[in-house]
């Protein structure tokens, strides 16, 4: 069975520990509501494409602090990824 899964945005490397990630506007009415609920500091879980990974259909959850958002933009500390297409994000208090 193959699963084709569309990214909703895409990680970007912005240094010094940081990366953007940018949720593209079409599905930024579907995450509005959750969206709002970030703050800086807010702890959140972004599920991604593994870029690392060989096998295609790998994909990776990591936790992150949120450092800035600015409407669909969302700047975070502590993930390690580059290019990465984002899956789905999360608030991290959600889970539990």
């Amino acid at each position: 069975m193959n699963l084709t899964i569309q990214p909703i945005g895409v990680i970007k490397k912005s240094g010094s520990g940081l990366a953007d990630v940018l949720i593209y506007s079409d599905f930024e009415p579907i995450l509005g509501s959750i969206m709002e609920k970030f703050e800086k500091g807010t702890k959140v879980l972004i599920v991604h494409k593994n870029g690392e990974s060989k096998d295609k259909h790998q994909v990776k959850v990591s936790a992150a602090e949120l450092i800035n958002r600015k409407g669909n933009l969302l700047v975070v500390k502590g993930i390690e990824a580059d290019n990465d297409s984002v899956i789905d994000v999360r608030l991290r208090d959600d889970l539990n």
